[in-house]
């Protein structure tokens, strides 16, 4: 371990921390813009293998997604189309998470065979954010120019960036202290991370920089860029967009707090144990389908969001007053009903009825989750892991309350895959 008086020093000049590209937008890392672009990128891959990312029908698609997020997320997709489009310039964002192939920036759409199983709801939200967290690495060959992926390697780097910051967070937590701000990661655990620091290292660099016992005005700068800094930053991002950590906000962005989900810890710490070794993304996949950490992920967080959710009692009384049965099951008993928001409150969803379903509770979880989903016509959906339960229970169409807002349905259906 290093001593309070250590100082860091970079490998190489250049040593920092890419996410995905050297000019970010914040908000594509947000699910509803990462993969509901994705979504209709498969969409039109089934039409015609042929369709390219300047073309007008991916154009209209992203007009589309960035109407129906301009008043939460608020990331203009419209104006990146054509041949200065999305994906030739940010296309880094997708690929980085192995969800579209590689090739030319503005060539024909294609997605990775995980890229498609995600888009086609096989893989849920969660999956997804767990098999990211525990392959994506640094160097990413997939971003990263080949010279680059070798001054690395050179220097026997090869870093598990969310990974690592799981791990730190676990840790700062058993001192009552679990999170981390944008300033630690930046001026404190990226430049141990060119050392080969220990994981106690970062973290006590971390507790003698808040107690004031160190100097760090002397450290090397690993964000010297503009967007250094904003690129570094996504790590944090990711991982709150998912729900693993929750942003409390600062004065400046260098000084919010990142806290860890304490709630998640156990799956946490699950998923930072599974040896993932030179398995494919899917044979990770199985591997933790059969621990079932994803299960218990999407359990804990959809009851954490029923406790902590702005006038659920008020908007509960609302919905099953207006509809006193589950829409799906028809259950009437009130101690198993639950009101389930349609658009969801995070992306301006509104509490009020022609927003709510009535739903049995383990069909709420459903639907939460993303392994239920209804057409704006009442089709029922379920995914693979679902079927294989509730296939012959849940019926293939209903009939939508008169106040249920289609448009609400038809923006759950395009654009949000669960929590």
């Amino acid at each position: 371990m290093f001593t309070k008086d250590y100082i860091p020093q970079k490998p190489f000049p250049d040593f920092k921390w890419k996410w995905a590209c050297l000019q970010c937008t914040e908000g594509l890392n947000d699910p509803v813009i990462l993969l509901g672009v994705l979504f209709r990128m498969r969409k039109l891959e089934k039409l015609n293998k042929g369709i390219k990312y300047s073309s007008e029908e991916f154009a209209n698609e992203l007009r589309e997604l960035s109407k129906d997020t301009a008043d939460s997320v608020g990331v203009d997709l419209a104006r990146r189309t054509g041949e200065r489009n999305l994906i030739r310039n940010s296309g880094q964002y997708w690929r980085a998470v192995n969800l579209i192939a590689p090739g030319s920036r503005s060539g024909t759409i294609e997605l990775t065979d995980f890229g498609r199983r995600v888009a086609d709801r096989d893989i849920s939200q969660t999956e997804f954010a767990a098999i990211t967290v525990q392959t994506f690495r640094l160097p990413n060959p997939q971003v990263q120019p080949s010279d680059e992926c070798e001054e690395w390697l050179k220097h026997g780097l090869i870093i598990y960036p969310l990974k690592l910051i799981f791990e730190i967070e676990c840790e700062l937590l058993k001192k009552n202290e679990g999170y981390i701000t944008t300033e630690e990661l930046v001026r404190i655990v990226i430049p141990l991370s060119g050392c080969h620091a220990e994981l106690q290292d970062y973290v006590n660099f971390i507790l003698w920089h808040r107690e004031g016992s160190i100097d760090i005005s002397g450290w090397p700068d690993c964000a010297p860029a503009a967007n250094d800094i904003r690129i570094a930053r996504e790590y944090l991002l990711f991982l709150s967009n998912y729900g693993y950590i929750e942003k409390k906000s600062g004065h400046t962005r260098m000084n919010e707090q990142f806290f860890v989900c304490d709630y998640l810890v156990d799956e946490i710490n699950q998923i930072l144990s599974q040896n993932i070794k030179q398995e494919s993304l899917l044979d990770i996949l199985q591997k933790m389908r059969l621990e079932k950490v994803a299960d218990e992920v999407e359990r804990k967080r959809v009851q954490t969001s029923k406790v902590y959710r702005p006038n659920q009692a008020h908007f509960r009384k609302a919905v099953l007053t207006a509809c006193e049965r589950c829409v799906i099951t028809n259950v009437t008993m009130p101690e198993v009903l639950e009101a389930a928001h349609i658009k969801p409150f995070k992306y301006k969803g509104e509490d009020t009825i022609a927003n709510g379903f009535a739903m049995r509770t383990d069909i709420h979880t459903l639907f939460d989750t993303g392994h239920l989903r209804i057409t704006p016509d009442g089709i029922i959906e379920l995914s693979s892991r679902a079927r294989m339960d509730y296939g012959a229970t849940i019926p293939p169409r209903i009939v939508l309350p008169d106040f249920t807002n289609r448009d609400f349905l038809r923006w759950r259906y395009e654009n949000y895959n669960g929590i």
